[in-house]
């Protein structure tokens, strides 16, 4: 039986937003570059070059289906008991309990594609969010690498980070809060982070990441929670 099973019943799955004005860019320079390849090929008599622009306009659609299939099979699944975090094709299933979810990290952020940077192999693991994102919900669970089981696990930071990107990021951040409310969380700290509303994440990449609480593995909870 898949461990999802014990979280009860699935309420509502949401999946990344795609943003156009990052897709269509990237499906259109592949086929662009092998057109020009072919073309200036035939007109200097170069057959190798032009070989390679029929090479990119083969190779390159499928290439791009493949990461994009990977990205946008993200999705966050809302239960009774608690969430599943991850992707339909490849990677890691983070099931976990809400009772497993530190409350003063649920907060919703606009610009998150800022993050990235040189933190791009994140995406692969515990980040779900497709290239030119903009709203995005953030908290802090267990170690990605830890199995559900009977007993709560402790919020790890750094490794227990959940960044999804949704246009839905403040109806998502709302019923997690409800369903720690469920979970047996006091309302005044479950809805503590909506004093922020919603925050902007600034760059640099490195300020960016500070920014998001439970993404440095040194980070705390505040003391007023």
């Amino acid at each position: 039986m898949h461990p999802a099973y014990a979280l009860g019943p699935r309420i509502r799955r949401f999946r990344p937003s795609i943003h156009l004005s990052h897709a269509v860019p990237l499906l259109g320079c592949g086929p662009s570059l092998g057109i020009i390849c072919i073309v200036s090929g035939l007109l200097i008599s170069d057959v190798g070059f032009a070989g390679f622009g029929v090479l990119l306009l083969v190779a390159f659609p499928p290439i791009i289906a493949a990461l994009a299939t990977f990205h946008w099979s993200a999705y966050l699944d809302l239960h009774e008991r608690g969430l599943v975090v991850g992707r339909s094709v490849i990677g890691r299933v983070r099931p976990m309990w809400y009772s497993e979810i530190d409350p003063s990290t649920i907060r919703v952020f606009t610009k998150i594609d800022e993050v990235r940077g040189p933190h791009r192999s994140q995406i692969l693991a515990n980040w779900h969010f497709t290239g030119g994102a903009d709203l995005a919900v953030t908290f802090l669970g267990p170690h990605l690498a830890t199995e559900l089981g009977p007993q709560a696990r402790r919020p790890q930071p750094g490794k227990g980070i959940v960044l999804f990107g949704s246009r839905d990021a403040v109806e998502i951040a709302e019923q997690i809060r409800a369903g720690l409310e469920r979970g047996g969380c006091p309302p005044h700290l479950a809805r503590w982070p909506q004093r922020f509303g919603i925050e902007r994440v600034e760059g640099p990449h490195h300020r960016a990441v500070q920014q998001i609480p439970g993404m440095e593995p040194t980070w705390k909870p505040p003391y007023d929670v």
